[in-house]
């Protein structure tokens, strides 16, 4: 991939501030150290921030970025994720009320149907799939029938938790307008290096886009011993998105589902894979909004911003019986005829990822894609 020369004291000590080292009962865990950007400072129009954003996203970064100080969050936060609980522990026949098979589970509610590991099912999360912004993104029946993955409009369950509309809504469209704020910053960087980068491409994107996606996410406790692995509650995975906001993890047992909880395993949790191919956990305070790469800004950018490979690491034993976790992630994303290319001057092969191939659309690498995490 396109890079600028490093020189090697530089580059070690990119390495060694990223992370630090924690020792639990059953082994070492590399803690990493995501660059942190206060809310106020990241919407300066003054402020130069590609330093902190090549830290973040470059080549020796974590891919990762943390917002503070983000006004409303903490408040909408606490309102909406544990209503992941509330719809993960419905009665299947109302669960099913909101399924949408044809979408493959991309829109309403999706249990033990997506493969992250191949031939193995993810069946200790589930998730609330819905565009935070509007609730039909399109009319037109002939979008809905080639792109279901987008434009099948969102399916609530409004009697059974009439709270989560609003919730989930308040809370991923705050998610979206400081996702643009970190795209701005992501195309300055961008455009300083490749002069042939389209201006402002991913902030339009993120400010523009009809279809993005949140993802509700509840993780079931898990009854049994065994070895955790890293990706023992969510596989190992790059979003195909542009860009994903993340929450922080909101914990509770299962006993007293009635308030947040510490996670009691150090181990348990979000995990990042550097570009040196380190597995890092990666810490996200509860007041905070993580953002992360997906696959089309790396194909967007030529490689200047790569997407992120990240895991979940389930609960040891005895704790991860009665410990669960909420989240909402929301993919920003391109609008369905986007052009999927490289700036001009940049090959192909050095942006190639997932299942993207020179030529398409966003709709149809989307579809591709989650065709392949759900194929049979």
């Amino acid at each position: 991939p396109p890079s600028e020369p490093v020189r090697f004291c530089s580059f070690w000590h990119s390495l060694c501030k990223s992370h630090r080292t924690i020792r639990t009962m059953a082994s070492q865990i590399k803690v990493g150290a995501p660059v942190k950007i206060p809310y106020e400072t990241l919407i300066s129009k003054d402020a130069d921030l590609s330093a902190q954003i090549e830290e973040a996203f470059g080549f020796t970064g974590l891919g990762l970025i943390v917002i503070t100080g983000i006004p409303n969050f903490v408040e909408l936060r606490k309102r909406c994720l544990p209503l992941g609980t509330a719809m993960a522990n419905l009665p299947e026949d109302k669960k099913e009320k909101v399924v949408h098979a044809p979408s493959n589970y991309s829109v309403g509610w999706s249990h033990g149907k997506e493969k992250l590991k191949r031939g193995e099912f993810d069946t200790y999360k589930g998730s609330f799939y819905a565009n935070p912004l509007t609730d039909e993104a399109t009319t037109d029946p002939a979008l809905r029938a080639k792109y279901p993955q987008d434009y099948e409009p969102n399916l609530w369950p409004k009697e059974d938790i009439p709270d989560l509309e609003h919730a989930f809504k308040a809370l991923g469209s705050l998610m979206i307008n400081v996702g643009a704020e970190v795209a701005r910053h992501c195309d300055k960087l961008v455009k300083s290096k490749c002069p042939n980068y389209q201006d402002g491409l991913l902030e339009n994107i993120v400010r523009n886009g009809r279809i993005p996606k949140g993802r509700l996410l509840h993780y079931f406790p898990i009854p049994t011993p065994g070895d955790r692995t890293r990706d023992s509650w969510c596989g190992w995975h790059n979003d195909h998105s542009c860009l994903t906001a993340l929450c922080s993890s909101y914990y509770m047992d299962s006993r007293d589902p009635t308030h947040e909880i510490d996670c009691p395993d150090p181990a348990a949790g979000l995990y990042a894979r550097t570009r040196q191919g380190e597995e890092l956990k990666i810490p996200i305070p509860r007041d905070a909004l993580a953002f992360q790469i997906g696959e089309s800004s790396q194909i967007l950018t030529g490689g200047f911003l790569r997407a992120t490979p990240h895991a979940v690491q389930a609960l040891s034993y005895p704790e991860s019986q009665w410990t669960m976790r909420d989240t909402l992630a929301v993919f920003m994303q391109p609008n369905h005829d986007l052009p999927m290319e490289p700036p001009a001057g940049i090959s192909p092969d050095a942006v190639a990822v997932g299942q993207w191939k020179p030529g398409m659309s966003y709709g149809q690498f989307s579809k591709i894609t989650i065709e392949y995490y759900y194929a049979d």
